[in-house]
């Protein structure tokens, strides 16, 4: 059995990046398209290009969704609690050649109201379950929303539970980049529905193409969601009441596919417009 060095990915970056720059193009345009239909037009344009939004991610990361909306025109601005993914999205700004600002701060209490109010918010592939418990999911709720203007869009992606489950549900991706070859699987324990919570791994093994006599390189993270029904998730977004749910996609990213919050889909991404 091969071991598995214990590490913290997020202080790690490069591995993350990697696996989830797979999808960067196509959620990036998943979001434009988002505002394009369910945002309502700015009173006051902003100066730039046509079309240019001004965008905010919290739980921003490694900055790739943020590099790749700057690259399409747009003034971009992120959240994240990581320092270590903070200086690996300043490198890969000044890589890609685009600008955004940064902050380090949780999701839940963040202040960036000098570089608003935005057009549009995003957290996607479920970072948004790292908040343990519900005044923290509420207060990141209602954040985001004073930051955005009245009419604009939060766009929301996780994974709801499944009723009953009972058995470990494994993801796996396969993603290359220069000489890195990175296989990520992503472990998910039966959820514990009293705590409302779930217990989640993830397996990298890493090999340098360069140097393929050498034994890959084997890291294990762990760490703690918080989950949600449908009925839940409701529930949390009544105590956001400024918040308005438009619609809810897949996490295809497509926006031809709609999906219902109570439907067969447990990965769902909820537009939320903000009415006041």
């Amino acid at each position: 059995m091969p071991k598995y060095e214990p590490f913290d990915w997020y202080e790690t970056p490069i591995y993350y990046d990697i696996i989830f720059d797979v999808d960067t193009e196509k959620e990036a345009r998943f979001l434009e398209q988002c505002h394009e239909l369910h945002a309502t037009p700015r009173a006051d344009p902003k100066d730039g290009a046509p079309g240019s939004l001004s965008v905010l991610e919290p739980a921003c990361g490694s900055g790739r969704l943020m590099a790749e909306l700057a690259g399409r025109g747009h003034h971009v601005a992120g959240v994240d609690l990581s320092a270590g993914m903070l200086d690996f999205a300043r490198k890969r700004f000044k890589q890609d050649c685009v600008t955004g600002e940064l902050l380090e701060a949780p999701m839940q209490d963040f202040d960036f109201q000098h570089a608003g109010p935005f057009d549009l918010a995003h957290i996607l592939v479920s970072s948004f379950k790292y908040l343990q418990n519900g005044d923290d999911a509420a207060a990141c709720l209602n954040c985001v929303c004073d930051h955005l203007r009245v009419g604009g869009v939060f766009v929301l992606g996780l994974h709801t539970t499944e009723p009953g489950q009972t058995e470990r549900v494994l993801e796996r991706w396969r993603a290359q980049r220069d000489h890195l070859d990175v296989v990520c699987t992503i472990r998910s324990d039966p959820p514990d529905y009293r705590k409302r919570t779930e217990a989640m791994r993830s397996r990298i093994v890493a090999r340098d193409l360069k140097r393929p006599a050498d034994e890959p390189k084997r890291y294990e993270s762990n760490w703690t969601f918080r989950t949600y029904s449908p009925g839940q998730l409701r529930s949390l977004l009544r105590k956001a009441p400024r918040f308005k749910h438009l619609a809810t996609y897949t996490f295809h990213h497509d926006i031809h596919e709609r999906t219902r919050l109570d439907g067969d889909d447990l990965g769902v991404v909820l537009v939320l417009r903000r009415e006041r």
